[in-house]
């Protein structure tokens, strides 16, 4: 009776593994924070330290497995920057939707501000949908 019990318990696991495979969990399989992107979405200079004064940050992200139509957003956030902002303050979002039938990966940017960035640390979140599926932290050097 053990054996027999043990065997449908082993067919039940195995057959949801392969059903949680076969539905393809939607992820982030790449994302990374640089200078510039490419026409393909590859990060040019990549790097996790940027100054003050840069004039864009970017992150050139790629996603497996998301139903087509699903919404990439990234928040990007200034966790630590002293006195200049509020801890774990929402800078800015933006929300790309690949089209249907186009590869599953974009870029965002975040524009430097007049004065340009204050130095201390940030982060971006990426969401798949409402999901948060990677987060990225980078700092922002003294001149």
């Amino acid at each position: 009776m053990f054996d027999r019990n043990a065997k449908v318990m082993m067919v039940c696991l195995l057959a949801m593994l392969c059903a949680g495979e076969a539905s393809g969990q939607a992820r982030v399989t790449q994302a990374v924070l640089g200078l510039g992107t490419t026409e393909k979405y590859e990060i040019v200079n990549p790097t996790s330290e940027f100054k003050p004064d840069t004039p864009k940050i970017y992150c050139a992200w790629k996603v497996e497995g998301a139903k087509s139509g699903t919404p990439v957003r990234g928040v990007w956030i200034a966790v630590d920057v002293g006195s200049v902002a509020p801890p774990n303050y929402k800078i800015d979002e933006a929300t790309f939707t690949p089209p249907i039938g186009s590869p599953d990966n974009g870029s965002f940017a975040l524009s430097k501000p007049n004065t340009g960035f204050p130095p201390g640390k940030y982060r971006l979140e990426i969401y798949l949908d409402k999901t948060l599926a990677k987060t990225l932290s980078f700092t922002v050097k003294g001149k």
